[in-house]
């Protein structure tokens, strides 16, 4: 049974409330994939207590980071076994346990290697999620569903940076234990909202390890691949542009108020983006894609001309975000197309392709280096990603 064959029988078919569904899955997806910038504010106060230096107490971002990442592939192919519902339950409790014994850490080493264990736990939200739209929202409703859930994780970039500093002065234990808090009191709210997985409505694999095996399988097809390739180009862009302002940025963003200003500033065009998705679905996901990413590659060759002014620098990242926020739900539904029953694995592959994007990002600022010639760089990233869409969405129908 295809994705396809579930969506042409929604009349047989009670689907889920899609508000309560996408509230419950946002939050979600807020609270964990912000677990990866949280400790940022954090940095020099864990760096303090334990002794080290700063660049040491990183790797309580980068060891979350790159567990958050590979677990993906194995949490997309637990929803294809055991059902997404399930999977989202187990990560909750995985989450509120781990998150709460981060700060139990008497040493760095300790914290980081808890740090790791918490990312594979929190991992089991995100793709989880995407999988459960697609079995228990009616069609229509999904990419509505799909760009709130893209941009939930860029949103939470801020969101719970601000937080974490709103927090900072208790110390930076009571960041984790109030997630860890939250993720508490998302489990009660899951285990209401969130209705139990049907065999009708998300096909099963049959066993965990041929659902693992889908994962390998889905890189084998060119299409999916491609996609795949556009879609670290994406994140990768997202936190390229953020890096080169951070680091190579002009004058007018030289001060922490700027930077925190202009970061804020890109939210609006996250808030908005699934109600755009909304209008737009109609229009086949591959136009979405590429029309998206074409003008966030626009907007990065702005960039430079707008670097006078924070509130010029402020409007064209509007744009941008607003590009890389309704191209994502397009690049997931086109993914979706192509998977057939392995709609997690797929999923957890588009996850980690993100991640995947966002971890080569700083890399190449370095590489590169100046704020204009990265900025014409990642406008080059974001036109290729375009094309790879065109070239492997060839032939997609539009929605019905």
């Amino acid at each position: 049974m295809t994705a396809t064959d579930l969506s042409t029988r929604g009349t047989a078919h009670v689907w889920a409330s899609p508000a309560s569904t996408l509230a419950t899955l946002v939050t979600s997806a807020v609270v964990g994939v912000g677990q990866t910038y949280a400790v940022i504010p954090l940095l020099p106060a864990i760096a303090a207590e334990f002794g080290t230096s700063t660049s040491a107490a990183t790797w309580m971002s980068t060891a979350f980071s790159l567990a958050f990442a590979l677990s993906f592939l194995v949490a997309g192919p637990l929803a294809d076994r055991f059902g997404p519902r399930r999977v989202i339950l187990a990560g909750l409790v995985a989450a509120a346990v781990t998150t709460a014994a981060v700060p139990l850490a008497t040493s760095l080493p300790a914290a980081v290697a808890l740090r790791c264990v918490q990312g594979m736990a929190v991992a089991m939200l995100v793709p989880t999620g995407f999988a459960y739209v697609t079995g228990h929202l009616e069609p229509g409703r999904r990419p509505v569903a799909f760009s709130a859930l893209a941009s939930a994780g860029i949103a939470s970039a801020v969101v719970l940076q601000v937080a974490a500093q709103v927090l900072a002065p208790v110390g930076w234990r009571a960041v984790f234990l109030a997630s860890s808090g939250a993720f508490v009191l998302l489990i009660a709210v899951v285990t209401v909202v969130l209705r139990p997985d049907a065999l009708a409505a998300t096909p099963r694999a049959d066993s965990v390890v041929a659902a693992l095996a889908a994962v390998p399988k889905l890189l084998t097809r060119p299409r999916l691949l491609g996609l795949y390739l556009a879609t670290a180009a994406l994140l990768g862009a997202f936190v390229i542009v953020y890096t080169v302002v951070e680091l190579a940025g002009p004058d007018a963003v030289s001060s922490p108020g700027a930077m925190l200003a202009l970061r804020a500033s890109a939210l609006p065009a996250v808030v908005l983006a699934p109600l755009l998705t909304r209008v737009l679905a109609g229009v086949a996901p591959r136009v979405r894609a590429m029309v998206s990413l074409a003008v966030s590659a626009i907007a990065a060759l702005l960039l430079p001309v707008a670097g006078g002014s924070v509130v010029g620098l402020a409007a064209v990242l509007l744009v941008f975000v607003g590009g890389i926020a309704v191209g994502s739900p397009g690049l997931v539904a086109a993914i979706h197309a192509h998977a057939g029953e392995s709609v997690g694995a797929a999923t957890a592959l588009y996850t980690a392709s993100l991640f995947l994007g966002a971890s080569v990002g700083p890399q190449l600022v370095a590489v590169v280096g100046g704020f204009a010639p990265t900025l014409v760089v990642t406008a080059g990233l974001l036109a290729a990603a375009t094309g790879l869409v065109a070239l492997c969405t060839q032939g997609d129908r539009r929605p019905a």
